[in-house]
C-alpha cells in the first residue's frame, strides 16, 4: 500500500453523509485558508495606506447594515434546508422572491437612515458609505434561487468557489482603490464589488431562474421563518451593540484598532461558522432525534477536547501576531485580538449549539439566552468602557458571550439532554488564553 492510499483508506470506508460531510469539511478548510491568506494579505497592505480612523469609521457602517440585515432575517435558507421540499422549484423560488423583497426593503431602509445615522454619529462622510453600502442586500438578494441547495446537499465545492470568487474580486477592488483614493471609500467599493461578482458566479454554479411565488410554499417557509426572525432580531442587537456605541464610547482610532482586531478573529469566525454549517446539514438528514443528541455529543465533546487548546495557544500568540504584522500605529490591537480570540472560543461552541437547537426545532432557547446577553451587555458596555476605554469596550463584548453561551448550554442540558462538559473546558482554556496573552505583553514591556 502506498502512502496515498495509507492516507485515504481511512475515508474510503466512509459512505452516505459521514463521507459527503468530511469532504465539506475539507472543501470548507480550503475555502477557509485561501481567504484567510487573501484578507491577510489585503489587510497588511490597506493598513498601511489607512489610517486607523477609517477602519473606524467601515467598522460602524458595517454593524450597522449587519444589524438591519439581521433584523429582518426569515430564516429563508435554513427552512428550505430542512424542509423535506425544499429542492422543489416552486419553494426555491418562492424563497427567492422573498429574499430579492426583504433585500429591497433593507436598501431602502438603510439608504434613508444614512443621513439620521451620520448626525448621530457626528460623522459626516459616514451619510455616503451607508448609502453606498445599502446596495449590498440588494444584490444578495439577486443571487441565484438554487443556492441554498449547495449546502443541502453539502456541496461545499461550489460554495469555495463561491466564496473565493467574491474575495478576490473584493480583495483586489480595495487594494487598488486604496492605492488611487486612500480612504473608506476603497473598502466600501471592494464590498459592493465582491457581491456583484457573487451574483454571477452564483448563476454560473447553480444556474436555475426564478419562477412564480407560491402562497403555500411561503406559508410554510415563513412558518420555520418566524422563529429565526425573533432569534436573529435579538442577536443582532447583542452581537453589534460594541460596534454601534463604539463610536459614541472611544474615538474613531480607538475603534479602529478595535476592527481590525474584530476583522482578524473574524477570519477565524468564518470557518467555525462553516464547520457549524457542516454540523447543521448532517444534523438535519439524521432519522430520529436520539441520533441527533448522540452526533452532536460527539462532536461537542471534540470540539472541547481537541478544538479549544488549540484556540487558546492562538489567544496567547495573537500580541506577537499584531506586532510582526502591523506598524507601531496598531500596536494597542494585540490585546484587543488575544480577548476577542478567547470570545471566538465560547461563540463558536454556541454557535454549534445553536444549530442543534435549529435542527431540532427549539430556537427559542437560543432566543432567549440571547435576550439575557442583550441585557447584560448594555449594563456592562457604557461603565467598562468608560473605564478602560477600548479594553473595556472588548471585555463587555466577551462576558455577555460568556453569558449567552452558558445561559444556552444550562437550557438545552435541562429541556434536551445534553452535557455541560464542553462548555467547563472552554471556559478553562479562554481562561489560559487571555492570562497567557497578559503575561506576554507584560514580559515585552
Amino acid at each position: 500500500m502506498n502512502l496515498r492510499e495509507k492516507i485515504t483508506a481511512p475515508f474510503a470506508r466512509l459512505k452516505g453523509d459521514a463521507r459527503r460531510g468530511f469532504a465539506s469539511i475539507g472543501w470548507m478548510g480550503i475555502s477557509q485558508i485561501c481567504g484567510l491568506v487573501l484578507r491577510l494579505g489585503s489587510n497588511l497592505i490597506l493598513t498601511r495606506l489607512l489610517a486607523p480612523e477609517a477602519f473606524g469609521l467601515l467598522g460602524t457602517a458595517l454593524a450597522f447594515m449587519t444589524t438591519l440585515e439581521w433584523l429582518s432575517d426569515m430564516g429563508v435558507a435554513p427552512a428550505l434546508i430542512r424542509h423535506p421540499k425544499g429542492t422543489e422549484r416552486h419553494y426555491l423560488s418562492t424563497g427567492w422572491w422573498i429574499t430579492l423583497l426583504r433585500g429591497t426593503g433593507l436598501a431602502v431602509v438603510a439608504a434613508s437612515c444614512a443621513w439620521p445615522a451620520a448626525l448621530f454619529y457626528e460623522q459626516p462622510e459616514l451619510t455616503g458609505v451607508l448609502a453606498v453600502l445599502a446596495l449590498r442586500p440588494l444584490l444578495m438578494g439577486l443571487r441565484s434561487p438554487a443556492v441554498p441547495m449547495l449546502r443541502r446537499e453539502l456541496n461545499y465545492r461550489s460554495i469555495f468557489f463561491d466564496e473565493l470568487a467574491m474575495t478576490i474580486a473584493g480583495t483586489a477592488t480595495s487594494v487598488i482603490m486604496a492605492l488611487i483614493i486612500p480612504s473608506v471609500w476603497a473598502i466600501v467599493a471592494g464590498t459592493i464589488i465582491g457581491a456583484a461578482v457573487g451574483i454571477v458566479m452564483s448563476y454560473i454554479l447553480c444556474p436555475m431562474k426564478p419562477g412564480r411565488f407560491s402562497r403555500d410554499a411561503s406559508a410554510e417557509i415563513c412558518g420555520f421563518g418566524r422563529q429565526i426572525l425573533v432569534n436573529t432580531l435579538v442577536m443582532a442587537l447583542w452581537l453589534n451593540l460594541d460596534r454601534l456605541l463604539g463610536l459614541k464610547l472611544i474615538s474613531a482610532a480607538d475603534l479602529g484598532l478595535y476592527t481590525v482586531a474584530w476583522n482578524l478573529a473574524a477570519v477565524a469566525e468564518g470557518i467555525v461558522t462553516r464547520c457549524c454549517d457542516v454540523h447543521f446539514s448532517m444534523l438535519s438528514r439524521l432519522p430520529s432525534p436520539s441520533d441527533q443528541l448522540r452526533s452532536h455529543t460527539q462532536i461537542a465533546d471534540k470540539v472541547g477536547k481537541w478544538l479549544m487548546p488549540a484556540f487558546a495557544v492562538i489567544a496567547c500568540l495573537s500580541p506577537v501576531v499584531i506586532w510582526i504584522l502591523y506598524d507601531e500605529r496598531y500596536e494597542g490591537a494585540g490585546i484587543l485580538l488575544a480577548i476577542m480570540v478567547c470570545r471566538l472560543m465560547i461563540r463558536g461552541y454556541g454557535q454549534l449549539q445553536f444549530q442543534f437547537l435549529m435542527a431540532r426545532s427549539h430556537v427559542n432557547i437560543a432566543t432567549l439566552s440571547y435576550g439575557v446577553a442583550l441585557v447584560c451587555h448594555i449594563a456592562m458596555i457604557i461603565p467598562l468602557t468608560r473605564h478602560a476605554g477600548v479594553l473595556g469596550l472588548a471585555l463587555s463584548s466577551m462576558m455577555s458571550t460568556i453569558i449567552m453561551t452558558v445561559t444556552q448550554a444550562a437550557l438545552t442540558g435541562e429541556r434536551l439532554h445534553t452535557r455541560l462538559t464542553p462548555v467547563a473546558a472552554t471556559l478553562s482554556w479562554m481562561a489560559v488564553g487571555v492570562s497567557a496573552a497578559c503575561l506576554m505583553i507584560q514580559l515585552a514591556y
